[in-house]
């Protein structure tokens, strides 16, 4: 079955009564990849994710927060819907995890060598190895600090670590992604939250 909601012209009585829907409206027939509950604090919400001919997305059906007693949805994407969802999902998550690892080769870390990129002050220009990195206080939106040591210079100079580019970046291993993305299956519940997920991939 597709999604089925209650439509406007299933009355009161339908409701009242415990009876079936008088004005059943489907839609994404043989579209549906899966169904899942997102518990809030005081009430649910039941969604189905669902291939809408050029995207995987979700869409609500019911919730405990009004009367939706009748509405359901059931999982029914036919072979060619999961070979096209497949494609698109593994295609945006080679291109999430990849984004994800150059990001997390270029992040300054303690031992990493980097170069100041600030334009005016003492810290202009000024390369050294990172020794030390914790919370910005100088900073409201917070943010990290760096600790970087300076060839020839006992003190630690501090900047912010947005003010740095690493020197020496990890190489990233585009091929070990495309062939872990390649294969992945994707569990339609945290698909969409798998593309957006911030960290450094592990496959």
């Amino acid at each position: 079955m597709p999604i089925t909601v209650c439509g406007p012209a299933c009355t009161t009585d339908n409701k009242n009564n415990g009876r079936s829907c008088g004005d059943p409206q489907r839609s994404y027939v043989g579209a549906v990849l899966g169904t899942y509950e997102r518990n809030g604090y005081d009430d649910s919400d039941f969604l189905a994710v669902v291939w809408d001919g050029e995207q995987v997305t979700t869409r609500e059906y019911a919730s405990t927060r009004g009367w939706t007693y009748h509405n359901h949805a059931t999982v029914d994407a036919t072979e060619q819907v999961r070979v096209a969802a497949e494609a698109w999902y593994r295609d945006r998550l080679l291109a999430h995890l990849v984004a994800v690892a150059r990001e997390h080769a270029t992040a300054p870390r303690v031992g990493r060598r980097v170069r100041s990129l600030t334009r005016r002050g003492r810290h202009v220009g000024v390369t050294g190895q990172i020794r030390w990195i914790g919370p910005d206080r100088y900073r409201r939106d917070g943010g990290q600090r760096v600790g970087i040591a300076v060839p020839g210079e006992d003190a630690l100079r501090y900047l912010p670590a947005r003010s740095v580019t690493v020197l020496d970046p990890e190489p990233v291993d585009e091929q070990r992604l495309r062939g872990h993305a390649a294969t992945a299956r994707p569990d339609w519940r945290h698909a969409l939250q798998d593309l957006t997920a911030h960290g450094h991939p592990t496959p």
